[in-house]
């Protein structure tokens, strides 16, 4: 029953570990642009998507925030409709862009990471940057046995 319980408690404290490692890769191959390693640490599809899903989202929830008067209204979220659809479809993080905006923290993100979490068994979310400070949050899904970068929210 004790090796039981040490097996069970190494396996667990291995899970908690297994993100922070692929972070540090991640961190890595930022730094030192390797292309192959990012490649299986990024899931820039689904990135994609998550991108496009948050501007549709902040195009409807801000215009009916109630600050204009009714009459308004109507024209406004036309408007904001039309302009987040465009702004949905022709906006497309490729891996260039993405290591940008990673790299805008002050050294690695290893270094810049101030906050790590997991939301589920295969989420984990790491905040880069100090909060209040336009930081940057990374979600990572595990993907076939692997930590991905599946969306990135600035």
């Amino acid at each position: 029953m004790k090796i039981f319980s040490s097996l069970l408690s190494f396996a667990f404290a291995a899970f908690i570990a297994w993100p922070y490692v692929h972070v540090y890769q991640l961190s890595t191959a930022i730094t030192s642009n390797d292309q192959p390693a990012l490649e299986k640490l990024i899931d820039l599809e689904s990135i994609n998507k998550s991108h496009k899903q948050n501007i549709e989202w902040k195009v409807n929830n801000t215009v009916a925030g109630g600050l204009l008067p009714d009459s308004m209204r109507g024209s406004a979220e036309a408007l904001a409709g039309a302009l987040g659809n465009l702004a949905a479809e022709t906006t497309v993080i490729d891996k260039k862009s993405m290591i940008e905006k990673m790299r805008i923290t002050e050294g690695s993100p290893w270094e810049q990471m101030t906050f790590a979490f997991f939301e589920s068994p295969n989420s984990f979310i790491i905040r880069l940057g100090k909060l209040g400070r336009s930081p940057i949050h990374v979600r990572m899904t595990m993907q076939d046995w692997y930590w991905r970068v599946t969306a990135i929210y600035d």
